[in-house]
C-alpha cells in the first residue's frame, strides 16, 4: 500500500479515461468500416466502439450485455433492444412469430427489457413458452405467458451469495437493480416474481441433486429425508461397514459407535403470519424437516408440558412453556446433527411451538433415529439430557406407529456435551460425562452448536416467512451446510488421524517414562 499510493493520480486518470472515448476512432466502424462508430459495449473485452448494426450482429450470442452509446461529449446508456435486436426463441422456419416486447430478464448485476421472440405457429415442436425458455437458460417467473426471465447463471449466483453470505432476497434483488441504474430512474418491479423463482429453483436444485429426474416414479415418488446429504464418515451398514460388523466383540463395539447430537435454537423463530394452506412447502420431509402433517397430528394430542427441571445449574427447562411465544407461530427449531462429523440429519429438524417441549424432541429423536440400523451402538448428546432422559423410554412407546421404535438400553448411552456439563449438578456430571464413555475419544458433543451459528444469519428474513416458504428455504440453507462439510471431511479427518498420532506417541512415551519411574520407586521401597 506504501507503494500504491505513489500510483493513484495514474490509477484515477485511467478510469477517468474509459469514461471518455479513450483511443477509440470515432470515424469508421472497425468491422464494417463504413457506418460511424458510436456504440461500446461494457461487458466485451477491449472496449472498442462499432456501428448499431454491427453491435447488433456480435451480440445475437450475448443479448445480455450493456451498451453505451457516445454523443460527442460523453457516453449514456442504450439497449440492444433499441438497436434492434430481438432474441429467437422459435424454430428457424417458422411462419408466425409472436414478438413479445419489453420482456424482462434479471441477469447478474442487471435487469434488462428485451424483446423475445417465440414460436406462433402450428409447427411448435410440443415446446411451450416455459421450455422454449428454459432450453435457454432462463428460467420463467410463471407457466402461463411469461413475461419475466431470471437466468441460470442469476439464480445460481443468488443461490451462492444467500447460503455463504447471507444475503437476503430483497437485498440481493435491490442490490441488482441498483447496479442497473444508480441514478434512482424506476425500474420495472420483478421483485415478487424473483421470490417464486428464486424458491422454486432452490427446490428444483434438491430434487436434482438428489437424483430425482433419473428415477422412474418421478418427483412424487420421493420419500421421507431422500433429498438429504448423509455423512459418510458415520457408521452406516451396507455402506461403509465390513459385513460381520455386528458380530464384533463387547471391547470392539465402540468402533461402531454412531454420536447423535441434539439442541433447540430459539433464534428460527416465525411469526404468526400466513397458514398452511397459503404458503404449503414444496417438499416439507423430503430432506430435513420432519413429515409436517404426522408431527402436526401427533403434537394435537401431547398435553401442555410442564416438566421442570431438577438441575441447579439449568435454564433450557425453566421456560418450557413459556419461551416468547407471544405473537408467534414458531419460536424456534429443534434439531439433530451427527455429533461427530456435524451432518444435520435427515428429517432431524422440527419447529417448536412453545419451547423446548419434550414432545417435540422425542418426535426428533424418533424420526431420525428410525433410519439407523436398530444394532448399531448409539451415544445421544443434548444439554438437557438428564431431564429429557426421565421416562423417555414409556415416552417412546406412546409414540405413532410411523415413528415408534423400541430402545435397546444396551445399545444407547446418553451423554452431556462438554462445556455444557460444567452448568449441570455433580451427580449429572459423574453419569452423563463423555469423559467416562468407551469409545468417545476427543468427541465434545458441542459440534450442533456450528449449525446454529450458520444460520443465525437468516433468522431475520426466515421469521416474516410463510410456513413452507420458511422450510424450503431453511432446507435449502442446511443442504449447503451438509454439502460444506461433505467437501471437506477428508481433510478434517486426516487433520485429525495426522494430530492422533502425534499425541499417542507423546502420551505412549509419557506413560512409558511414568511406568519406569514409578518401577524404580518401588524398588527402592522394597
Amino acid at each position: 500500500m506504501h507503494e500504491w499510493r505513489d500510483l493513484r493520480d495514474e490509477y484515477l486518470c485511467e478510469l477517468l479515461r474509459l469514461e471518455g472515448a479513450a483511443d477509440a476512432d470515432l470515424v469508421r466502424c472497425p468491422s464494417c468500416n463504413q457506418a460511424e462508430a458510436t456504440f461500446r459495449c461494457k461487458q466485451c473485452f477491449g472496449g472498442q466502439m462499432y456501428c448499431g448494426d454491427c453491435t447488433v450482429k456480435m451480440h445475437t450470442k450475448n443479448p445480455l450485455h450493456i451498451i453505451d452509446e457516445w454523443n460527442g461529449e460523453m457516453f449514456s446508456r442504450t439497449s440492444l433492444q433499441e438497436l434492434g435486436l430481438r432474441i429467437w426463441l422459435c424454430h428457424d422456419d417458422c411462419v408466425a412469430p409472436a414478438v413479445v416486447e419489453n420482456f424482462v430478464s434479471l441477469d447478474i448485476a442487471y435487469i434488462h427489457e428485451i424483446s423475445v421472440v417465440f414460436c406462433g405457429c402450428e409447427r411448435r415442436h410440443g415446446t411451450e413458452r416455459r421450455t422454449a425458455l428454459l432450453r435457454k437458460q432462463w428460467y420463467p417467473a410463471t407457466h402461463h405467458t411469461p413475461r419475466t426471465a431470471a437466468t441460470f447463471n442469476f439464480l445460481n449466483f443468488f443461490i451462492i451469495q444467500t447460503h455463504q453470505a447471507k444475503t437476503t432476497m430483497y437485498d440481493f434483488y435491490t442490490a441488482t437493480a441498483h447496479s442497473t441504474c444508480g441514478t434512482g430512474k424506476k425500474l420495472s418491479n420483478r421483485y415478487p416474481e424473483f421470490l417464486h423463482m428464486a424458491r422454486q429453483w432452490r427446490h428444483l436444485q434438491l430434487l436434482k441433486r438428489g437424483g430425482r429426474g433419473h428415477d422412474p416414479s418421478g418427483v412424487n415418488g420421493t420419500k421421507p429425508g431422500a433429498l438429504a446429504i448423509e455423512c459418510p464418515a458415520c457408521s452406516r451398514p451396507d455402506v461403509n461397514l465390513l459385513e460381520g460388523w455386528e458380530n464384533a466383540s463387547a471391547e470392539d463395539r465402540f468402533l461402531y459407535l454412531l454420536f447423535i447430537a441434539l439442541d433447540a435454537c430459539f433464534r428460527l423463530k416465525r411469526r404468526l403470519v400466513s397458514s398452511e394452506l397459503r404458503d404449503p412447502g414444496l417438499g416439507t420431509g423430503w430432506a430435513y424437516f420432519v413429515e409436517q402433517e404426522p408431527y402436526r397430528e401427533y403434537l394435537l394430542t401431547t398435553t401442555n408440558e410442564s416438566e421442570m427441571s431438577t438441575c441447579s445449574g439449568l435454564a433450557a427447562l425453566d421456560y418450557a412453556n413459556t419461551k416468547f411465544s407471544r405473537g408467534y407461530s414458531t419460536t424456534g427449531v429443534g434439531m439433530g446433527v451427527c455429533a461427530r462429523h456435524e451432518f444435520v440429519q435427515p428429517t432431524g429438524v422440527g419447529d417448536l411451538q412453545k419451547g423446548e417441549q419434550y414432545s417435540n424432541m422425542d418426535w426428533i429423536f424418533s424420526t431420525i433415529m428410525r433410519w439407523k440400523h436398530p444394532c448399531l451402538p448409539k451415544a445421544i448428546s443434548y444439554d438437557i439430557i438428564c431431564q429429557w432422559f426421565k421416562m423417555l423410554f414409556e415416552r417412546l412407546l406412546k409414540m405413532p406407529a410411523v415413528v415408534r421404535f423400541t430402545i435397546v438400553t444396551v445399545l444407547y448411552r446418553f451423554v452431556i456435551p462438554k462445556m455444557h456439563i460444567h452448568s449441570h449438578t455433580l451427580a449429572c456430571q459423574l453419569v452423563f460425562s463423555l469423559n467416562f464413555l468407551l469409545g468417545a475419544g476427543q468427541t465434545d458433543g458441542e459440534g450442533i452448536e456450528r449449525p446454529w451459528a450458520n444460520l443465525g444469519g437468516v433468522a431475520t428474513s426466515t421469521r416474516e416467512m410463510g410456513p413452507g416458504s420458511r422450510r424450503d428455504t431453511l432446507d435449502s440453507h442446511l443442504s449447503y451446510w451438509n454439502w460444506s462439510k461433505l467437501i471437506t471431511i477428508a481433510d478434517l479427518l486426516r487433520r485429525r488421524l495426522d494430530k492422533a498420532r502425534i499425541e499417542q506417541r507423546e502420551q505412549e512415551e509419557a506413560f512409558t517414562a511414568f511406568c519406569t519411574e514409578q518401577g524404580s520407586v518401588s524398588r527402592i521401597g522394597a
